[in-house]
C-alpha cells in the first residue's frame, strides 16, 4: 500500500526522500524494479545482522570463542551488505532527483518560449 502511495507521487518528489532507506527515494521518483532492489538487499542486510548477532550472542554465552568470531564477520557483512545498498540508493535517488529536476526546468523555458512565440505571432 506504502508502495502505490509512492509510486503515485513520482512527479512530486522532494529531495528528502532519497535519505529515507529501504529504496523508497527511488520509489518516489517512479523507479519500482530499483527500488525492490534496494529493498531487498537492505532487508537482507538488517535480517542477516539480527540473526547473526543473536548467535554471536549464543556463542559468547557458551563461551566458544570460534563460533563467535564467525558470527560477528557475519553480522559485519551484514552491515556491509545494507550500509552499501543504502549508499546507492540515496546516490541513485538523488541522481533522479535532478534529472527531474533539470527536466522539469527544460519543460518551463519549452513552455515560456512556445507562450512568447505565439504572442508574438498574435501581434
Amino acid at each position: 500500500m506504502l508502495l502505490l502511495a509512492l509510486l503515485s507521487t513520482a512527479q512530486a518528489a522532494p529531495p528528502g526522500w532519497t535519505l529515507v532507506p529501504f529504496g523508497v527515494g527511488v520509489y518516489v521518483h517512479g523507479k519500482p524494479v530499483r527500488g525492490v532492489v534496494y529493498s531487498a538487499t537492505q532487508a537482507v542486510g538488517v535480517a542477516t545482522l539480527t540473526y547473526a548477532s543473536i548467535q554471536a550472542d549464543s556463542a559468547a554465552l557458551a563461551e566458544d570463542e570460534g563460533a563467535f568470531k564467525t558470527w560477528q564477520a557475519v553480522s559485519m557483512a551484514g552491515v556491509t551488505v545494507a550500509a552499501a545498498s543504502f549508499l546507492v540508493s540515496v546516490l541513485d535517488g538523488s541522481r533522479l532527483h535532478d534529472l527531474e529536476k533539470d527536466t522539469t526546468a527544460r519543460d518551463q523555458v519549452i513552455a515560456w518560449d512556445s507562450a512568447r512565440t505565439l504572442a508574438a505571432r498574435e501581434r
